[in-house]
């Protein structure tokens, strides 16, 4: 009987030992999300972004759901980040808390690459790697080599022609700044223009060792002093190129 009465005292007193260690963290809780909640001493009240040159900072601060006022205990960086990074423009972002008051986002923009000119007749920007970043304007500028043609939802089309781009940065005798259109085709691949109205058919497939060729067709009708108006190199075994003669004037007895 002692027995079952010191296993009774024992369960209750286990209980109440339970139950107020329950109601103690409750307490520890509560007094902690009021301090922290009412008396500020975690509350965001300064957020430093930098940068953004294209992007808003209204833009930024709306897709990360941070603001002034707001504890800086209940949001998670990696959140913030992924939310940020569906702007187009992002191309990376930082997110670090500085206890107790400050919040840096630290942002790096996409670089303008080249123009797409879509099946709807708009003009996107792309970046290096051809994400679209958004539509062109006069004040990001248009001075860009444009992708044009059917073959632009082709995705290798694509990645060839940023190729021949990526090429020409470094060519000393086709550089990006003479490039003026790309257009890609399914069935005739890719063919460049220049803004001096130079004609090249690549067609596809081995662009570096196609690039070469051309550079070197240039570089010897440069030595020679004539200029090429047409190149054809989408075979690799021949190559068709077209040279704008010399205009020779004749002098005949008519012109004294």
């Amino acid at each position: 009987m002692n027995e079952q009465n010191n296993e009774e005292n024992k369960f209750s007193y286990l209980k109440y030992i339970k139950i107020f260690s329950v109601i103690l963290v409750l307490i520890v809780l509560g007094v902690s999300t009021y301090i922290t909640l009412h008396l500020g001493i975690f509350t965001v009240e300064q957020i430093n972004i930098s940068g953004n040159t294209r992007i808003k900072e209204k833009e930024i601060l709306k897709r990360s759901g941070l603001r002034q006022g707001e504890s800086s205990i209940f949001f998670f960086e990696d959140a913030v980040e992924e939310n940020i990074l569906r702007n187009p423009w992002v191309k990376s972002i930082s997110v670090r808390k500085e206890f107790p008051k400050k919040v840096y986002i630290e942002i790096v923009e996409e670089e303008v690459y080249c123009l797409l000119f879509n099946e709807d007749g708009e003009l996107y920007y792309l970046s290096k790697v051809g994400k679209r970043l958004g539509p062109a304007n006069f004040d990001e500028g248009l001075d860009f080599p444009v992708l044009i043609g059917e073959g632009i939802n082709n995705p290798d089309l694509v990645k060839e022609a940023l190729q021949i781009l990526e090429l020409s940065l470094r060519s000393k005798v086709l550089n990006w700044s003479r490039i003026s259109e790309v257009h890609l085709d399914s069935i005739y691949g890719i063919n460049l223009f220049t803004i001096d109205k130079k004609q090249i058919e690549f067609d596809s497939k081995n662009i570096v060792n196609k690039w070469r060729k051309i550079e070197k067709i240039i570089s010897h009708a440069e030595m020679l002093g004539i200029k090429e108006t047409y190149i054809n190199i989408s075979s690799e075994s021949i190559g068709v190129v077209n040279f704008e003669l010399p205009v020779v004037r004749i002098e005949t007895k008519e012109d004294g």
